[in-house]
């Protein structure tokens, strides 16, 4: 296994992020076993370390328990990913037609084009690839002023982040492409209710489909 060891600053913010990015490359792949001794000793991490970074984890559903109480990576069927994604859309649906309604609409609006440049600055890394795509998604939410939309969103992450691994390198930077995301916020900036409703659904039900393909692929091979 290949994670390096920590620095011995913040360990536990460490931790869940390397095991976070761990999970999301499939690095710690879909049903893995956490173990605690072989994982503390990869991170360089005591072992109550770890079970707080695991603990956080599995509020974020990215681990779930067993029958035994043992810590594995959670697995994802087809049929998840089409209710997960279209939950998400709802959302950001919502978020973005709730932030249309906002005065300071366009300077809400430059904080989401500012998300989208980090998109296109990291094209070239998987890693920050995943973590700008939902951090555009995740300022959106933000930025509707809902916390109870915010709130949901945020608990569709963890899963969100296990699909990852599911589509495979190729649909993965097909799904979070600077591109898909141009035209996204192009139809956002146009204050069209309507219009944003069909592309934010087209957009989550491409990703999801690809998803799904991806899975099958898999269970045919």
């Amino acid at each position: 296994m290949s994670i390096r060891s920590l620095q011995r600053t913040t360990l536990r913010d460490q931790c869940l992020d390397g095991l976070r990015s761990a999970i999301t490359s499939g690095q710690l792949p879909a049903g893995h076993h956490m173990v605690e001794t072989d994982l503390s000793s990869a991170f360089g991490v005591s072992r109550g370390t770890l079970r707080e970074a695991m603990r956080r984890l599995e509020q974020e559903g990215l681990l779930v328990a067993g029958p035994r109480g043992q810590l594995r990576v959670r697995e994802i069927n087809e049929g998840e990913i089409g209710h997960l994604y279209q939950v998400r859309a709802a959302l950001e649906v919502l978020a973005a037609r709730s932030l249309c309604l906002h005065d300071d609409f366009a300077a809400r609006l430059e904080i989401l084009r500012g998300c989208l440049q980090r998109l296109h600055e990291v094209q070239n890394d998987l890693g920050e690839q995943i973590e700008a795509d939902l951090t555009f998604h995740r300022t959106l939410c933000e930025l509707s002023d809902n916390p109870v939309l915010l709130s949901s969103w945020l608990a569709l992450e963890g899963p969100i982040r296990i699909t990852v691994m599911h589509a495979g390198l190729e649909r993965a930077l097909h799904n979070m492409s600077a591109d898909r995301h141009d035209h996204l916020l192009n139809v956002i900036a146009q204050r069209d209710p309507t219009h944003i409703e069909r592309v934010l659904f087209e957009h989550m039900d491409e990703a999801a489909q690809r998803l799904m393909r991806a899975m099958e692929a898999q269970s045919a091979g």
